[in-house]
């Protein structure tokens, strides 16, 4: 994992993009965390902010949806952004609706959480799985390199659901 990372949080919730802040500082590895309500003003920010190449892009979404295709689309057009991965951030998800994601060129997916605690253990897991430091050959979408680290992914985090809640507790 990177000692800091910038990320792009698209949520139209004010109180999940606070939470959002408050696990990457508990994690104590986020520079920046810039937040869009909408995938136009995203869209549109990170056109003006030439400056600004987030390590990863976090997207609000219930599925892959038409609006969530083509931001992603418009992204890729952005030379710079070609290889940040594109998370889809969602309240659930399952089978069906992972195999979408990937197809739609999502680079993994992270469910939200209502515990703060379990967000940032999520986070922490997500960032440790090297999704931009693949050891892959160059050239190879952020979608594609993901594929290959998915089901660890998802099995670590599963795992983490998994685990007894005495011994997520913090006292």
């Amino acid at each position: 994992m990177r000692e800091k990372l910038s990320s792009l949080l698209i949520d139209p919730d004010r109180d999940r993009r606070n939470q959002f802040y408050l696990a990457l500082d508990l994690l104590q590895i986020s520079k920046a965390c810039i937040a869009q309500d909408n995938t136009s003003k995203a869209l549109d920010y990170l056109k003006k902010q030439s400056g600004f190449t987030p390590d990863y892009i976090f997207l609000d979404s219930l599925q892959p949806s038409d609006e969530a295709l083509l931001f992603l689309r418009e992204l890729r057009k952005i030379k710079r952004l070609k290889q940040v991965p594109l998370i889809w951030y969602a309240p659930s998800f399952n089978a069906a609706q992972e195999q979408a994601m990937l197809e739609a060129g999502f680079a993994a997916g992270l469910v939200k959480q209502e515990k703060l605690l379990q967000l940032k253990e999520n986070l922490r897991i997500l960032f440790q799985s090297d999704l931009q430091e693949a050891l892959l050959p160059d050239g190879m979408s952020a979608a594609a390199r993901f594929k290959m680290k998915m089901k660890d992914v998802l099995l670590q985090t599963q795992l983490l659901l998994d685990t007894p809640k005495h011994l997520l507790s913090t006292r």
